[in-house]
Order: C-alpha cells, then structure tokens, then sequence
C-alpha cells in the first residue's frame, strides 16, 4: 500500500476516502481520479468488493422514475453509462427488450415516467405471439394491457464495480483496504479521522460515504433516519428454465416487479417487492413463505408454466429513502457527503449519484 502518513508518522493519510465499494463507491472512486489523477485514493470496504446490494442486483436499467428529480436522475445516469462504456471499452451492459403489464387505467401515468420522453405503444401481433412462446400460460384481465417500448439495459454491476476499482487501483497511491468497517468519522488536526471498528485508522482531506444498506449502522447513520432512510429486505427469485435468445422482459408495474431474462445463468430473474422492512444486512436473512406466496401468487395470475421453475433466488438489504428519491448530502461537515438510498435501483442510478456526491464536495470544499 502506498501512502502519505503524517508528520509522526501516524496513521495513512489520502486525499479522498470513500467508503463503499459498490456501484456508487466505486464510481465516485474512478470519478475522483478522472477528475484529477494525482489525486489519492482510498476506497474502504467493510468486507471485500461489491460484497452487498451490488454483488446481489439483478442489473435491470429502465430509465424511469415517478417524479421529475428521478427521472433527471435516471437520464443523466444513461448517459454516463454511455460514456463509461466509450471510455473502458464496454460497461458490462445488453440491451433488453421490455414489455409492460399494466391496468389499462394506468396506461398514462406509466408513460409519464419514461425519463426520456419516450411512450408505450400496444404489443404487435407479433410481438404477443412471442410473448406467449416465451411465457407460458401468458395471462392477464380485461381490464389489464401489454404494452411495448424501447430497448432498456441489463447489466452486471458487480462485473462494473470490479473494473472500476481496477482503475483506480492502476494509480500509484491509491489503495483498497478490505475488513475496515468504519465507525466513527471526525476532524482531528485539520483532517478527517475514519475509525474502524478494531481501532484501525487512516485520515483523509474528504470523505465519500456510500455504504449501501449498512448506512443505519456507521458514522452517518444519525443523518440518514433524520432523512427518513430505512432498510428493507429485497427478494430476487430464480426460475430455472434458460430464456430463449432474444427474450424479452416482462414487467408487472402494478405488482412492482419483473422477469428479466439472466442469459448467464440460464434461466430467469422474478424480482418482487418484500413486506420486509426494518431488516438489515447484519440480520439473518433469508427467503421466506411470504414471499414464495407473493412471487407463486404473481407467476400463477401471470406466468402460470412457470411455477414448476420457481426454486431458490437472492435475498439482501437495500436503503430506502421517501420517495425512493436518493439522499446525496453533508453529513455533520462539508468534507463529508454521503450518497445513500438506492431504493432499489442503486446500480441504474449510481452514475448520477456519484457525480453529484463528487461535485458537492469540491464545490463545498473550495467555497
């Protein structure tokens, strides 16, 4: 590891500190170094790289949001993806074909959250004649609609973090320091001080906080519930039966959940939303009747040829924040931002949040 230390020779000290190596810590690390690279470095991570939220996604980009802030979010996010993609020759991203079920009444408002202004359009023929070859026993009520729009994305956000910190890391003085579960951040001497929890320290001139669902036990955890974050359990079952080539996704907007094609793994990805709230990564977590019950009940009004497949999944904790809008704000000091509340869809939106996190604390420390 390669370090300034200081003048007694003390703890290491960086330039910046970021705490998380998911999508979003990992992100604000290479963005850091883009921006200056002679900049130093240190990405902390209480356990090893993209070991949460990032390491469990099912990757799926659908450029929407439910107010104008996540949709700007969303957008801007697409297009920073694009340009990492120029940049490290790929971001790890497909395009997705999607298709959208959805209570006729609710057709407008679905189009009202497409961040690019696009709108759906009725399934073709066609277009329907694959989706029953596709999803056996394809259902839904008269008063229900399959729907059509652009391309979206899935992606591999474990696969993007991993290259991303391989940037950073490529910078001499840069370093990721594994097992540090940071504690306590406080200004010592001029310098922030980042505790870990086996008395381990290391001081840095800024700090980046990114720490996914474990924001409600560390040093901004006061701040977070003062914005109303919460942790809940999301559920992310498996449907062994391998997609055919071209598959679409099928989104169930009204249940909040989906059927993404994971080509990798051969077979199917059913996201559902969890009743759990209140469960943190350090709680044993585990899929359970309920939500087996909500994912048979979705598959057998839906997908009925699918509920033979229905075995096993993945199960972690997210941060959640009101109106699933991401918090990216100082904590306690302006050399401190944290960039928490991926609601879910912490990978798609991780671009945004991560230039945001970086150009408040420039901008914060240079003012």
């Amino acid at each position: 590891m390669s370090e300034r230390t200081t003048a007694t020779g003390g703890a290491p000290h960086f330039d910046l500190a970021v705490v998380g190596a998911g999508a979003v810590g990992s992100l604000a690390a290479y963005y850091a170094v883009r921006r200056d690279p002679g900049r130093r470095v240190a990405v902390i991570t209480h356990a090893g790289r993209g070991a949460g939220a990032t390491r469990l996604s099912a990757g799926f980009d659908t450029p929407t949001g439910h107010n104008p802030a996540q949709r700007a979010l969303a957008a801007r996010s697409t297009v920073l993806f694009d340009e990492l993609a120029a940049r490290l020759g790929g971001a790890g991203r497909a395009p997705v074909d999607v298709r959208w079920l959805v209570a006729r009444e609710n057709t407008a408002a679905l189009d009202a959250t497409m961040a690019d202004g696009g709108r759906t359009r009725p399934v073709t023929a066609e277009q329907r004649a694959l989706l029953e070859r596709t999803f056996p026993g394809l259902a839904h009520g008269d008063d229900e609609v399959l729907l059509a729009s652009g391309p979206m994305t899935a992606g591999q956000p474990q696969w993007l973090a991993d290259r991303l910190l391989d940037e950073v890391l490529g910078h001499p003085g840069n370093t990721l320091l594994e097992g540090f579960r940071v504690t306590g951040v406080r200004r010592t001497g001029g310098r922030l001080e980042l505790a870990a929890a086996d008395g381990s320290r290391i001081t840095a001139d800024r700090a980046v906080l990114a720490p996914g669902p474990w924001v409600l036990d560390g040093p901004v955890a006061a701040a977070a519930r003062e914005r109303g974050a919460r942790v809940k359990k999301v559920v992310a079952f498996h449907v062994m039966t391998p997609p055919p080539p071209g598959a679409p996704a099928l989104v169930l907007e009204d249940a909040d959940a989906f059927l993404l094609p994971h080509h990798p793994g051969g077979h199917w990805i059913l996201s559902i939303t969890s009743p759990d709230w209140d469960r943190g990564p350090g709680e044993p977590l585990a899929i359970d009747g309920r939500d087996r019950e909500l994912a048979r009940d979705l598959l057998a009004r839906h997908v009925p040829g699918f509920l033979p497949h229905l075995l096993g999944g993945r199960v972690f904790s997210d941060c959640f924040t009101p109106g699933h809008l991401p918090i990216v704000d100082t904590a306690g000091d302006d050399a401190v931002v944290m960039a928490i509340g991926g609601s879910g869809s912490g990978y798609r939106l991780a671009p945004a949040m991560a230039e945001d996190a970086l150009n408040l604390l420039d901008w914060r420390t240079r003012t």
